[in-house]
């Protein structure tokens, strides 16, 4: 499938399955930890499986556990629907670098165009 279209959490769900033949998961290296997201939630579960970091941070809405979380570098923690969907909401644009889905400029005022005449 081509995933360059898609974007947030459909795009996050098909590049992380591995379904996309032009795009890869931007989840790879961000693996939320025990402390992650600092402040951010008042309650979390975490072990250890297969030698791999497992945490589960409580939704504040549903007061259920869930690990739909990726943590910015500034280490701040948005949800999966937020990552790739083309707008910073990390704040550092980390939830945006890795994705591939998308065309990003160098140098913005090179590439804008004006519609006044």
């Amino acid at each position: 499938v081509k995933c360059k279209g898609m974007t947030g959490e459909k795009f996050v769900y098909m590049s992380c399955m591995d379904r996309c033949t032009d795009a890869t998961c931007p989840l790879k290296k961000n693996v939320l930890k025990h402390d992650s997201c600092p402040g951010q939630y008042s309650d979390r579960v975490f072990t250890l499986a297969n030698k791999k970091d497992l945490t589960f941070v409580e939704n504040p809405d549903t007061g259920r556990y869930e690990q739909n979380v990726f943590e910015c570098n500034n280490k701040k923690c948005i949800e999966y629907n937020q990552v790739c969907d083309l707008v910073d909401d990390c704040g550092d644009m980390s939830d945006e670098d890795t994705c591939t889905n998308q065309f990003v400029c160098e140098d913005n005022e090179k590439h804008l165009i004006s519609l006044s005449h």
